[in-house]
């Protein structure tokens, strides 16, 4: 059985994705900028806003806020490794063309959703 905690997170992992996707849209297609950079510009944004939601709503924390944002950080980067390899693996293997950027993009998220969880539960917001 799923806990309320783990559905909120998923809730707050939802959101991060939407600010995710469309950041990392608008660098693509509208700024033109490299696939890689806007990738990971849009994760830097979309780990932020997950960041203050699972602060205020999965874990309803109130330790340090800097602090705590830099160890949220850590362990998104940490997530963020195999998320970028899956990304960049899928578009190695289909080419770029918005299909795969899309493909590769929410395949390369749910890698990272289970570590994320686990070391928000157990390092970030204990």
């Amino acid at each position: 059985m799923i806990n309320g905690r783990f559905l909120r997170f998923v809730k707050v992992g939802a959101t991060g994705f939407v600010v995710d996707i469309l950041v990392f849209s608008i660098l693509v297609y509208w700024f033109g900028l490299p696939t890689m950079l806007s990738r990971v510009l849009s994760f830097i944004v979309a780990a932020t806003t997950t960041w203050l939601g699972n602060r205020l709503y999965t874990f309803k924390s109130t330790s340090e806020r800097f602090g705590q944002w830099k160890r949220f950080f850590l362990s998104a980067c940490i997530s963020m490794l195999p998320n970028l390899m899956v990304f960049k693996g899928i578009l190695l293997l289909l080419g770029e063309n918005p299909i795969s950027l899309v493909i590769a993009f929410v395949c390369g998220v749910a890698t990272g959703l289970v570590s994320n969880y686990m070391l928000s539960s157990h390092w970030m917001f204990r």
